[in-house]
């Protein structure tokens, strides 16, 4: 693309020195490059929506090299850019921007998003309240973006931070509009003045691409040809072009992108708000929709980044939890996912109505694995979390809302505790917390690694001939054990299950489905069992189990998940171990009947097996089972 008219202008500095350093940038210093570009452009597109509630919006990601020659303008943004490393010659990213443009090819990120209204306004000086200046000469500005996610000046810096040139260009084309508008920066420091050899004649940061024959105001280019081998844009959106993408090496196929696409606004792509592909030199390489998530998630190569994002997708999949604050925040809904075969606790993100990831939420107080999103898309609710949040929206701030914020937070903080705890008790029943086992632990086991909540404290000194399970070396004062108020139970030793030698499996807890020749049974129950009803049996191999004596109504309360991710229904075939050794052993179960739903589903039960029981791979199943004299057993799965 070239035009002679239009280039880079530098205007006169005036009286202030810019560094190689940009505050736009450096807000972003704790992200990386993928993050940093997903969070700011994700929430700009899905602001930008054509018309309310038309969604999906469209993003592309679409990354190629291209000759330096053919960047705009670029013999005389070369010039301007060895002046500037001529003032800070000790500037790293200005000798990284130079090497860039001075080799044959560069690599180039265009991030272009479809079904969105484009920046409208004029580029002119006189012009007020433009979301086109806005975008391409502002910086932290927020034009017309009241209730909704970023701001346009700092979308600008994300795309100058990637920038190893820094520089980056845009198109843009409005609705009901038939002309595309062109619009370069590039920032760099305060530098002299190219042609001039006055050291007085210094120029400011930033170059706008603009028609160069008027200096007293802006003209940005209509109609462009296409930059390079990026396609034109012909239809209202925008497009970012960034010169030099930084991470180009190191995320050839953007599937960087795509995961923090996926970390940031996975509840907008499950809802089928936001579509999102990539595109690298090799084509088109993935695409995220509503339909294909999932699958996406459940390919991730990574095992610890495919476990978390599986956790929250399942979290999204459960009927949510709605509560209304109608003094403030109005309706809020909380999804959770109860999973104990998650590595660790993965806590609760919060969001807001463009459905982006603010940021999570511990709670130290819940020692159960889960994940859960907390969502307030209200009117009312987004405009008081908007307002709280600092320029990189990954907070909520309540010295930011004077009048409404700590009782904003209070009532969030206050909505996610009380349901995890209910959740927690629902499914996995009370927590046994057992007086004096903290004093026996190591203190690397301890939870969360909070070790004044668990009264164990190791100290390191020159030691001495004595130690204790809570000292390390010399001894200190003791520490008093917080009571933290769960149900309390003497220690116990039990005998395991164990095999009995035979080499058969033993089912216990978690791990159900194998069987082994059980011994004598010494209670003198006897056990039962015959052919099935002819109804298909569940594979106990496919379900995982939890369950729990309810002394109240005198039965078992079974919490079962499907381990494959598919819907397992038929009759469930329980066992117990009378002897700590599982084995063909049947209970007699007098009734049973599931107790997941609001009201209770009487199941049928005929010789010890219990059938229609349906575990779906999507939440868990919970049943109530009542044996027979109300005896307590060790139960597992067929």
């Amino acid at each position: 693309m070239s035009d002679s008219e239009y280039g880079f202008l530098f205007k006169p500095n005036g009286n202030e020195e810019q560094g190689p350093s940009n505050s736009g940038e450096e807000i972003f210093s704790g992200d990386t490059v993928a993050q940093a570009l997903a969070r700011e452009l994700g929430q700009n597109s899905l602001d930008a929506i054509a018309t309310d509630g038309a969604w999906p919006v469209t993003m592309v990601f679409e990354l190629h090299r291209m000759k330096v020659s053919d960047i705009p303008d670029v013999d005389n943004l070369k010039q301007h850019l060895h002046a500037a490393c001529n003032r800070y010659p000790d500037s790293p990213r200005l000798q990284q921007a130079v090497s860039t443009l001075e080799s044959e090819f560069v690599d180039v990120l265009r991030v272009g998003d479809y079904g969105t209204k484009g920046l409208s306004g004029s580029e002119s000086i006189a012009s007020k309240d433009s979301v086109l200046t806005a975008l391409t000469r502002g910086s932290g500005v927020s034009v017309g973006k009241t209730d909704s996610g970023g701001s346009f000046g700092i979308g600008k810096s994300v795309g100058i931070l990637s920038s190893l040139a820094r520089v980056e260009f845009w198109t843009t084309r409005t609705p009901g509009s038939d002309e595309t508008v062109f619009a370069g920066c590039a920032q760099l420091t305060t530098h002299q003045t190219p042609d001039s050899d006055d050291p007085r004649a210094l120029l400011g940061p930033m170059g706008t691409y603009t028609r160069l024959s008027d200096k007293e105001d802006y003209h940005y280019l209509r109609g462009p040809a296409p930059l390079g081998p990026f396609p034109q844009r012909t239809e209202p959106g925008t497009d970012v072009y960034i010169v030099g993408y930084s991470a180009a090496s190191d995320d050839p196929k953007l599937e960087q992108i795509r995961d923090a696409m996926i970390d940031n606004f996975m509840a907008a792509i499950m809802r089928g708000h936001l579509v999102v592909e990539g595109i690298t030199d090799k084509g088109r390489g993935w695409r995220l929709d509503s339909g294909n998530l999932k699958r996406v998630i459940d390919m991730t190569p990574d095992p610890e980044r495919r476990t978390v994002m599986q956790a929250f997708h399942n979290a999204l999949l459960q009927p949510p939890i709605v509560k209304t604050d109608k003094r403030l925040l109005g309706e809020m809904k909380l999804y959770v996912n109860i999973d104990d075969s998650l590595p660790r606790k993965l806590d609760t993100i919060v969001m807001r109505k463009p459905l982006m990831k603010v940021r999570t939420y511990a709670n130290t107080s819940i020692t159960a694995k889960y994940a859960a999103v907390l969502e307030c898309s209200s009117p009312r609710g987004n405009r008081i979390l908007r307002g709280m949040e600092p320029v990189r929206h990954d907070d909520w701030q309540a010295a930011r809302d004077k009048e409404n914020g700590q009782a904003a937070l209070r009532s969030i903080k206050k909505f996610i505790l009380e349901e995890l705890r209910k959740r927690v008790h629902r499914e996995l029943g009370d927590e046994i917390i057992i007086k004096g086992l903290n004093t026996l632990l190591p203190s690397e086991l301890q939870i969360d690694g909070n070790i004044d909540r668990h009264g164990v404290r190791a100290t390191n000194g020159p030691g001495s001939e004595r130690e204790s399970a809570s000292l390390q070396g010399r001894e200190s004062a003791p520490e008093q054990v917080p009571n933290t108020g769960g149900k309390s139970v003497s220690i116990t030793l039990t005998k395991p299950a164990v095999s009995d030698g035979s080499g058969g499996n033993v089912s216990t807890g978690r791990q159900r489905g194998g069987e082994s020749k059980r011994g004598k049974h010494v209670a003198g129950i006897p056990g039962s069992g015959k052919t099935g009803d002819g109804n298909s049996v569940i594979n106990g191999a496919n379900l995982s189990m939890r369950y729990w004596f309810d002394a109240k109504s005198g039965s078992y309360i079974l919490v079962l998940r499907s381990r494959t991710g598919e819907t397992e229904k038929g009759t469930l075939r329980l066992t117990a171990a009378l002897d700590g050794t599982f084995g063909n052993y049947t209970p007699p179960i007098e009734e049973a009947s599931d107790i997941s739903g609001a009201e209770p589903r009487p199941l049928k039960v005929q010789e010890g097996n219990i059938s229609t029981v349906k575990v779906t791979g999507k939440h868990p199943t919970r049943l109530q089972v009542r044996i027979k004299g109300g005896i307590r057993l060790q139960l597992g799965v067929k």
